[in-house]
C-alpha cells in the first residue's frame, strides 16, 4: 500500500477540515503527518509551502496549487489524499460541498449576486477546478447523499466511483439535561422555564439566521428562548431585525462558546434553516445530545432524521412556525423526537468513520 498524503490549502485551527486532518492523521501516523500544506500542521519542512503574504487569496491559492502538482508529478510513490480542489488525486474528500451547486443557490433569481459572483476570481477557479478533480479521481468521498447526489447529477460521475462517510463525532457517553440547563440557568435566570432552541454556527445568511428569527416571530407560544452561538461581520443586521420584531426578551447572542457541548445538552431543539450544509457537524452533535433537529433539505446531515422534521427550503418559514408550534405545544412529541434523533446518529463514532476511510485507502 501507498504511503497516503493529504493535501490541504491552510489550517484555520478550528475548521471542520482541520478537525478531520488531525484526527485521520494520527490515527495512521504516530508523528510528522505527511501533509502537503500552507499550514502549520508539524509536517515536514518539504511539505510546508510559504505562500508570499502580498499575495490576494485568489493569487495564493493558484501559487498552492502549482507546487502541489510539481511536488505530485516529481513523487509519485504516495497516495495522494485531497481535501482540497486540486486538479490531480487518487482521493478527494467533498467535505466542503459542490461550489457550483452553492452559487447556483446562492445566486438564485438575484441579477445583482450572480454579476458579483461570476467577477470574483476564487469562484472562476474552484469551478475551472472542481470538474476536472472530479473526472482525474479515483474516488470521491461524500459526506452525505445529498452531495453524492448532486456529483452525479451535475457531472455525471458514476455512482461507484463515489462513497458516502458521514462526519464522525464524539457520541457523550452520559446525558444529564436538566443539570446542564440549571448551570445555565445561573448564568442566564430568564431561561428558567423555558424551552431552549439552539442554533450554532457562524456565517449567519448561509446557515439560515434570518429564517431562524423569522420563524420563531410567528410562534403562538412565548416560553422559548433562543440561544445564537456563532459568529458574523453583520451581526447588528440580525440584532436589529431581532428588535424590529420584537423578540429582545426571547433571544441571546452568544457569540463563538468554548465548551459548546453544555450548550447542546442544555438545549432541546436545534434550529438551523440552512441554504447550503453539505453536513453540518453542529447538527449531529445537537442531535447526539438529545435535540429535536429542524433542519432544511439543503442540509445532508438532515437525511438521517425523520422527514417531517425537514424544511424544502429555508423560505418555508410557515411550515417551520407550524413544526415548532407542535413542539411546544406537545412536550411528550418532543421528548420522543429528541431520542429519535440521538438514536439516529449513535452509529457515527470517530472510530467508525476512520475505520471505512481507511478501508478506502487500503483498496485503492
Amino acid at each position: 500500500m501507498k504511503k497516503p498524503l493529504f493535501i490541504r490549502f491552510k489550517n484555520t485551527k478550528i475548521g471542520g477540515a482541520e478537525l478531520y486532518l488531525c484526527r485521520i492523521t494520527q490515527a495512521i501516523y504516530d508523528k510528522n503527518p505527511p501533509i502537503f500544506s500552507s499550514g502549520n500542521y508539524s509536517q515536514d519542512s518539504k511539505l510546508f509551502i510559504k505562500i508570499p503574504k502580498f499575495l490576494p487569496s485568489f493569487l495564493a491559492f493558484l501559487y498552492f496549487l502549482y507546487h502541489y502538482e510539481k511536488f505530485r508529478k516529481s513523487n509519485p510513490q504516495f497516495l495522494y489524499f485531497s481535501l482540497e480542489r486540486v486538479l490531480h488525486c487518487d482521493i478527494y474528500r467533498a467535505g466542503d460541498g459542490i461550489h457550483r451547486q452553492w452559487l447556483a443557490i446562492k445566486t438564485h433569481n438575484n441579477p445583482f449576486k450572480k454579476f458579483k459572483t461570476f467577477f470574483n476570481p476564487m469562484n472562476l477557479l474552484y469551478t475551472f477546478l472542481e470538474p476536472k478533480l472530479f473526472k482525474n479521481t479515483k474516488k470521491i468521498i461524500a459526506n452525505s447523499q445529498m452531495i453524492k447526489d448532486s456529483l452525479i447529477e451535475y457531472f455525471g460521475i458514476p455512482p461507484s466511483k463515489i462513497e458516502v462517510i458521514y462526519n464522525g463525532i464524539k457520541i457523550p457517553k452520559i446525558i444529564n439535561k436538566p443539570k446542564a440547563k440549571e448551570s445555565l440557568i445561573k448564568k442566564f435566570p430568564d431561561l428558567k422555564d423555558k424551552t431552549l432552541i439552539l442554533f450554532v454556527g457562524s456565517g449567519y445568511a448561509r446557515k439560515g439566521l434570518k429564517e431562524a428569527i423569522l420563524i420563531l416571530s410567528k410562534l403562538n407560544s412565548k416560553q422559548w428562548y433562543f440561544l445564537i452561538i456563532g459568529k458574523d461581520k453583520k451581526v447588528a443586521y440580525y440584532q436589529k431585525l431581532v428588535k424590529k420584531l420584537s423578540l429582545e426578551e426571547h433571544i441571546l447572542f452568544l457569540n463563538a462558546q468554548e465548551n459548546i457541548e453544555s450548550f447542546y445538552q442544555a438545549s432541546d431543539i436545534f434550529l438551523f434553516p440552512t441554504a447550503y450544509e453539505p453536513c453540518s457537524n453542529a447538527t449531529l452533535e445537537a442531535a447526539s445530545y438529545e435535540n429535536a433537529i429542524l433542519t432544511t433539505k439543503q442540509n445532508g446531515a438532515g437525511e438521517l432524521f425523520s422527514s417531517n422534521l425537514l424544511l424544502e427550503s429555508p423560505q418555508e418559514i410557515s411550515k417551520g412556525c407550524e413544526i415548532l408550534n407542535t413542539l411546544l405545544e406537545n412536550q411528550q412529541l418532543l421528548s420522543t423526537l429528541q431520542k429519535e434523533c440521538a438514536k439516529a446518529v449513535q452509529h457515527l463514532t470517530l472510530q467508525n468513520h476512520l475505520d471505512k476511510t481507511l478501508e478506502i485507502i487500503k483498496n485503492l
